[in-house]
């Protein structure tokens, strides 16, 4: 029993020593815990400052970063402003530069039209029935030949629907006749295209015309239109991509006549894109030709005077016609350009008066 007591007793001492020593072996880590601990902080209090001073540096940059933004935003509105001035600038020079020649000319097959549109800048829903005289047209097609050396780069059948004229083929042919390199092209609504007779469809080929149908909400079977083209080897290329897009449009005139005439004359969307011809004169445009329908129809005197057109039997040269389409005409004080604007989907008029007023 003794001798257990003695080893217990030794056992206490060894467990004694070995704590004391462990002790003794744990303080240089606990120093160095409490050492690196205080390096620790010593460096959180460091980098603190550090991280303050870079989250300044960076609340700076972003203050640049959206400054330049914002400056790039406003250079960049200047930029557009620019370039719009720039090409209303180019758009004036250029409708007030007389041309190489001729690029398009309207030509009415009809005055009248099959369709009753909303304020037609043709005045089409107002005119009555009526065509041009077949030796007339004739005549000013070899007259105009003549003075242009056939150079006019295309010629459009329009209307009113210039399918309501039983002759479309005879005028085709005295055209390509005397402009044998020009493109003919037929602008309709295709309502009439189906029921063509078959020397229409050979006229159509032989004097290579291209149908340009406006595609309008109403019923027309295209897939038998675009068929017969494919047979005859027509070409057929509709407005809008094919897709049925046609709105209406309010031209706005102001009977006062105290319109700014070069303001009128450079806006307009008209001038070298719907240069129009009848009976022997070439107008600028397709409203002063056809105002006579809006006079007649509604009281009105818009009038059309001998210097709002060029006579082709009195113009010396091709030059001479170039240069008066590159000028105002005195009908241009009549046009209210700022006003035109579309108003949504088609629709039909009522032929009254207010569809061409503000």
């Amino acid at each position: 029993m003794q001798s257990n007591h003695i080893n217990n007793m030794g056992g206490g001492q060894d467990k004694l020593k070995n704590a004391e020593s462990a002790q003794i072996k744990n303080k240089p880590l606990l120093k160095t815990f409490f050492k690196d601990k205080k390096r620790w902080i010593l460096s959180l209090v460091k980098n603190s400052k550090q991280h303050q001073k870079l989250k300044t540096k960076l609340q700076e940059v972003e203050s640049l970063y959206q400054d330049s933004k914002e400056k790039i935003r406003q250079l960049e509105i200047q930029n557009k402003d620019f370039k719009n001035r720039f090409h209303a600038l180019e758009s004036k020079i250029h409708k007030l530069t007389p041309q190489a020649y001729l690029n398009a000319i309207e030509i009415h097959l009809a005055e009248h039209c099959n369709l009753n549109c909303f304020s037609c800048n043709h005045f089409s829903q107002l005119a009555p029935k009526g065509f041009p005289d077949i030796l007339q047209f004739k005549q000013d097609m070899e007259r105009l030949s003549n003075l242009t050396y056939g150079l006019i780069g295309e010629f459009k059948f329009t209307g009113g629907e210039p399918l309501l004229n039983p002759n479309c083929k005879d005028f085709f042919k005295i055209t390509r006749k005397f402009f044998p390199h020009s493109k003919l092209t037929l602008i309709t609504n295709g309502i009439l295209l189906e029921s063509q007779p078959k020397d229409f469809w050979e006229s159509c080929k032989e004097n290579k015309i291209e149908i340009r149908p406006t595609k309008y909400p109403i019923k027309v079977n295209w897939e038998a239109i675009e068929q017969k083209c494919q047979d005859f080897g027509i070409s057929l290329r509709f407005f809008n991509n094919a897709s049925v897009e046609k709105t209406s449009y309010k031209t706005i005139l102001r009977p006062q006549g105290n319109l700014n005439i070069l303001d009128s004359f450079t806006k307009c969307h008209q001038v070298g894109n719907c240069t129009h011809f009848k009976n022997g004169k070439i107008y600028p445009c397709n409203i002063a030709p056809n105002i006579q329908y809006f006079n007649a129809a509604f009281n009105q005197n818009l009038p059309i005077t001998p210097i709002d057109f060029i006579n082709i039997y009195k113009a010396k040269d091709y030059h001479e016609i170039l240069q008066f389409l590159a000028k105002p005409i005195p009908f241009c004080r009549f046009c209210n350009l700022a006003k035109w604007r579309s108003i949504g989907e088609w629709k039909t008029s009522k032929k009254e008066i207010g569809e061409y007023l503000e």
